[in-house]
């Protein structure tokens, strides 16, 4: 996932990350150095299913798992919304 925070909700964000990190161990943020308040977050080892149940909760389709629906609480925080939320999905090359 990569999206930007705005910077009036910093705080709330880093207060919900840190909460979102004690639970699930397999998710990593990252900030942007040149660009402060630009994330990314790695999950390893997201299953296929595990990923599609992201984008349902991303464009909003439900149902979606208590993870997901939790973890779309950051749209409060980027400008734009839901939109402006970008996930991809990689698989190592061989």
């Amino acid at each position: 996932m990569e999206y930007r925070i705005g910077t009036e909700h910093k705080g709330a964000f880093q207060a919900w990350m840190e909460e979102m990190r004690s639970a699930h161990t397999e998710v990593e943020w990252y900030e942007g150095t040149e660009q402060p308040g630009l994330f990314v977050e790695i999950w390893s080892g997201l299953s296929d299913a595990g990923y599609e149940d992201m984008l349902a909760a991303r464009r909003g389709d439900g149902p979606v798992s208590f993870l997901w629906e939790r973890a779309m609480q950051l749209q409060n925080w980027v400008p734009g919304g839901r939109e402006k939320i970008h996930i991809w999905q990689f698989r190592k090359v061989k």
